[in-house]
């Protein structure tokens, strides 16, 4: 693929994960992942300065995917860890009951 073409694929996959992301769709923001990694492969050390300011606009892109990654990831363990509380405290009520 030649190398413009191939830096203007992987942008628009970055942005599809981006709003995928950004929808919380996880799998689907990991299949694009996926489909894009290899394409990575094909990138040749010399490109022009156009090609360098959409690379570092996709470095940018996944770094700003990865932070709200992780603040999700937080908020879903913060999620977890209060049904996890519940549960355990509605089945001491349920023990306590059955004395």
């Amino acid at each position: 693929m030649e190398q413009n073409s191939l830096i203007d694929r992987l942008l628009e996959l970055t942005l599809a994960i981006q709003h995928a992301a950004a929808m919380a769709d996880w799998q689907e923001a990991a299949r694009l992942t996926e489909e894009r990694t290899p394409l990575f492969m094909e990138l040749t050390p010399e490109q022009d300065a156009t090609a360098m300011d959409a690379i570092r606009r996709i470095q940018e892109i996944d770094a700003a995917i990865a932070a709200n990654a992780k603040a999700t990831q937080g908020e879903l363990q913060v999620e977890y860890s209060s049904a996890m509380k519940k549960i355990q405290a509605a089945s001491k009520y349920h023990q306590a009951a059955k004395f």
